[in-house]
């Protein structure tokens, strides 16, 4: 018994060095994979929300002109625009559930589930008060306000991923 012992913790403690190289190597492998998945949906929100601040400037713009029907034009784009976001995070937040973040990325990865959830439910909100306020004539502010909070909420949560990203750009070398 002692004579096999003697080898198998040789090979132990000889591999024991080359373990961890092998695990770092598969780690970075795979987190290398996992950002190459997760750049696309990335890319993709950013276009997102570029696109929905642009007919927020817009629709700001032509409030503030005191013109009605280019008002109420913008108004319409606007919500318009917002029905068109929020199918996109859907979209987002759907394909992002699909990944498997290795465990270097767990926190990147729930912070933008819960970035595009706050996200989904504040354009929810938003766009239920547009919407009443053009079929009816008038909204619940309460809900307006509620959507803007949850919209100011998924942008602090933004930030904490951004930083989270740029640590993992780190551990990858770039």
């Amino acid at each position: 018994m002692k004579r096999y012992l003697i080898p198998i913790l040789a090979i132990l403690v000889l591999t024991s060095g080359l373990l961890p190289g092998c695990v770092r190597k598969r780690s970075v492998s795979e987190l290398e994979t996992y950002m190459n998945q997760a750049m696309p949906i990335l890319e993709q929100h950013a276009e997102t929300t570029e696109t929905t601040n642009r007919a927020n400037r817009a629709f700001l713009t032509a409030l503030s002109s005191g013109n009605i029907a280019k008002t109420s034009e913008a108004f319409t784009s606007y919500k318009e625009t917002l029905l068109w976001a929020l199918n996109r995070v859907d979209a987002e937040l759907s394909s992002f559930k699909k990944l498997l973040p290795p465990n270097e990325a767990r926190t990147f990865h729930g912070l933008m589930l819960d970035g595009l959830t706050k996200e989904q439910y504040g354009l929810t909100k938003q766009l239920s008060y547009y919407s009443s306020v053009i079929n009816y004539g008038s909204g619940d502010a309460a809900e307006l306000n509620d959507g803007n909070a949850l919209m100011l909420e998924a942008q602090k949560t933004w930030l904490q991923a951004k930083y989270e990203l740029q640590d993992l750009g780190q551990k990858l070398g770039k």
